[in-house]
């Protein structure tokens, strides 16, 4: 720092100095240099006290604990290679689903509440693979949609029936079927929820009026109610359409990563121990059920 102020010295005595000598040189000469000199010891003063603050910092640094640090950006990079191998295996079961449903028309989003591309993806490949007849959903959206596209793409000669008990999402729902005039192969059916009893407790589903003509059901997807309503919101599907399951029939229930659904699924094998449970890897998890 000897230097910097040796130097600012220097500086500033050039500033008096063509101060006193204007009137050789020309006054605006002098002015000039004098602007000039006090523009030098400016960035004198900054480069002191960058100086001063980088001494600080380093100062700082070195009572760190580096090895926390060095923990903690090798758990953000962990996260961040998680997150993007997440979305790369979203962005390509979308472009599957793109190429096989011959989608013309934009789609609403997927993930989060909707239904996300893998499983979408999953779904379509069980209707590529087993040709069900007759496919049931509670709840309904993006996945009503690509169900029948599969209908469509693969030539089965059969039906999508989606139970919704909220108007709106129906509305949605239908206006997604009618734009891509898959309309003659799904339908949504307005199931507003009411009270069944199951051992002593009562747990709100879908209105028996919606579903009580549907039989021989090849695919039961699970994606409501919402499991928010209540702990076992899901579990009525198998205890009332279980009768109704084809021989052969595939279950498969969406979010099955969470504590709930989880919870659902054991108390399903509990009542029905021919059900088989398999665990599919899914951004959400989803189980798939089959009788033995």
């Amino acid at each position: 720092m000897r230097g910097y102020a040796a130097i600012g010295g220097v500086a500033w005595l050039a500033i008096v100095t063509l101060a006193a000598a204007g009137s050789a040189i020309g006054l605006a000469t002098a002015v000039l240099f004098a602007v000039l000199g006090l523009l030098v010891l400016g960035t004198l003063a900054t480069i002191v006290t960058t100086h001063r603050l980088l001494q600080r910092v380093l100062a700082g640094v070195s009572r760190l604990d580096t090895s926390k640090i060095d923990a903690d950006l090798n758990a953000t990079g962990n996260l961040v290679r998680r997150d993007l191998r997440k979305t790369f295996r979203q962005v390509e079961a979308m472009q599957n689903l793109y190429a096989i449903l011959d989608i013309q028309h934009a789609l609403p989003a997927s993930r989060g509440f909707p239904a996300s591309p893998d499983l979408l993806l999953f779904l379509v490949d069980l209707v590529d693979r087993h040709r069900p007849r007759m496919i049931v959903e509670c709840g309904s959206g993006l996945s009503t949609l690509c169900l029948a596209l599969a209908m469509r793409r693969f030539g089965i000669d059969g039906k999508v029936v989606a139970l919704e008990h909220l108007a709106e999402y129906a509305e949605q729902s239908e206006e997604l079927l009618r734009r891509h005039e898959v309309g003659n192969l799904a339908e949504v059916r307005r199931a507003p929820l009411e009270p069944f009893a199951f051992d002593g407790s009562s747990i709100d589903w879908y209105a028996e009026v919606a579903w009580k003509d549907l039989d021989g059901i090849d695919l039961l997807f699970v994606d409501g109610p919402p499991s928010k309503l209540s702990r076992n919101a899901r579990y009525p599907s198998i205890p009332l359409l279980y009768d109704r399951l084809a021989a052969s029939a595939h279950i498969v229930l969406d979010d099955y990563a969470r504590t709930k659904e989880k919870a659902v699924v054991e108390r399903w094998r509990n009542d029905y121990p021919s059900l088989v449970v398999e665990n599919i890897s899914l951004e959400k998890g989803a189980a798939l059920l089959t009788r033995r």
